[in-house]
């Protein structure tokens, strides 16, 4: 195992910079990490070894002759598959799509190649990216790198698995209700959903309208998450809901703590179901956070209480074209899950919709009028820790919640974090420790709309105390 594939991005970058090691040299160890891990994880399930290697050969001239792109130059990174690029196949963990091939790249992917980063290939994910496990795909489960009889969680598992194991410095996720964050929390690493609009989401598939969802980075560190992010924010024409925001630097201010800012832990709606263990975890990462400079207090957000109105809507927002897949395919190649999801859509009517707007309108000045006063909310990322992949009862805070069942596992994967994204806030997920299973446990802070900046750096600020990654069971 190299040990190079565990540095920060910035020292490699540096090294990369200096010529102290090449790209190729970087890709291969790569290559070979994916060839001996990937057996365990299935993380990386399409890798374009022979392309990889043309790409580093091409960054290692460019750095030769002093051309230096920036940090990612020459490093070995991974996007999720549901992500396009220029001839090679997008699944979106559907069999439906498993011979699709796009002749274009999704504008991230353009980013990351200007930024000289090097795509190995397709990391795994959740079929449709419709739920947080990872366990169904074309290409089969995602297993955790931390025990592999566990989910990585999802829909971007393999991202989180490959960044956690050492395959790739870096993947691009997307995330429409915990699809980074879940992942990130349950493999031990960092992962940002961005304010919506601020990474375009041309080239993600499939292109639907949904303002919940955003494209960003998994890394092993906040300073990898927001390296990547200069990379690749930025307006796009081409994505009707890029926003042409401010430009924010955000690894040039990762490092300025957190003294003066105002934390406030949300003790309504985020512990219902939430165990000890996470609690505690979560709470103490706040008492870091306090004796680090930053004002904690406490508070509740009331209108949360209705989420579940909302979310029996959102069920049905945007699932025409699932509707239209099955009525073409006659509904076989359609998992029970998503079938659910389709009879969801078509039984919700415009009442409900309109009673879920209302009441999500009402959250949303709830939570404005919090934030003028509040810098940052502080919440668990999961419930639990990531559980068994065979599990059907997985243990909450008083009973167990039947994961099969219809909305049973979003009751454990995502429902501390897609309020968030109906909000379009910022929010990222950082490792705050083990449970007693030696599972990871995650800390969900959320920011300000485009103050993505200032959510990295509390999190830079937290990792530094020490609560920062380590590396899995699978690469010890």
């Amino acid at each position: 195992m190299n040990e190079l594939l565990f540095e920060p991005i910035s020292s490699i970058g540096e090294q990369l910079r200096t010529r102290a090691v090449s790209s190729v040299e970087l890709v291969s160890a790569a290559l070979e990490q994916i060839a001996a891990t990937d057996n365990r994880l299935n993380a990386f399930p399409v890798v374009k070894a022979e392309e990889a290697l043309a790409s580093a050969e091409a960054a290692d001239v460019e750095l030769a002759q002093g051309r230096w792109r920036g940090p990612l130059h020459g490093l070995p990174v991974g996007v999720k598959d549901n992500i396009a690029v220029a001839g090679w196949v997008t699944t979106c963990g559907s069999p439906i799509l498993a011979e699709h091939v796009t002749d274009f790249d999704a504008a991230v992917v353009e980013r990351l190649r200007s930024a000289g980063a090097v795509v190995l290939g397709k990391n795994n994910m959740h079929e449709w990216a419709l739920a947080g496990s990872c366990i169904q795909s074309v290409f089969g489960s995602t297993h955790n790198p931390w025990n592999t009889d566990h989910i990585t969680g999802g829909s971007s598992g393999g991202s989180a698995a490959a960044v956690a194991a050492g395959q790739a410095f870096m993947s691009i996720g997307t995330d429409a209700r915990a699809s980074i964050r879940n992942p990130a929390s349950y493999c031990g690493v960092v992962g940002l959903k961005p304010t919506h609009g601020l990474v375009s989401r041309f080239g993600e598939l499939p292109p639907t309208s949904s303002w919940y969802m955003t494209l960003g980075p998994i890394a092993r560190r906040v300073e990898d998450v927001a390296l990547t992010m200069d990379a690749i924010a930025g307006y796009d024409p081409r994505d009707p809901s890029s926003v042409a925001a401010e430009h924010r630097e955000h690894a040039a201010r990762l490092d300025g703590g957190v003294s003066g800012l105002r934390i406030a832990v949300v003790t309504n709606y985020f512990y219902s179901d939430t165990l000890p263990e996470v609690a505690e975890s979560v709470r103490a990462a706040a008492g870091v956070l306090a004796n680090l400079g930053a004002e904690v207090v406490e508070l509740e957000i009331g209108m949360l209480e209705h989420w579940p109105l909302i979310e029996s809507s959102f069920e049905g927002e945007n699932k025409g074209w699932l509707l239209e897949l099955a009525l073409e395919r006659g509904g076989e190649f359609l998992h029970d899950d998503i079938r659910y999801r389709i009879l969801a859509s078509a039984f919700t009517n415009t009442v409900d919709t309109m009673r879920s707007t209302r009441i999500l309108s009402m959250l949303r000045h709830e939570v404005q009028d919090l934030m003028r006063e509040t810098d940052l909310l502080l919440t668990p990322t999961n419930s639990t820790p990531a559980y068994r992949a065979d599990a059907r009862d997985v243990a909450v805070r008083e009973g167990s919640v039947d994961v099969e069942a219809p909305g049973g596992q979003g009751r454990i994967t995502t429902r501390l974090t897609v309020p968030f994204n109906a909000l379009a806030l910022p929010a990222v997920s950082v490792p705050c420790g083990f449970s007693a299973e030696g599972l990871p446990i995650g800390l969900q802070l959320v920011g300000r709309a485009f103050e993505d900046d200032v959510v990295l750096r509390a999190a830079r600020a937290y990792e530094q105390a020490g609560q920062g990654y380590q590396r899995p069971t699978v690469v010890r």
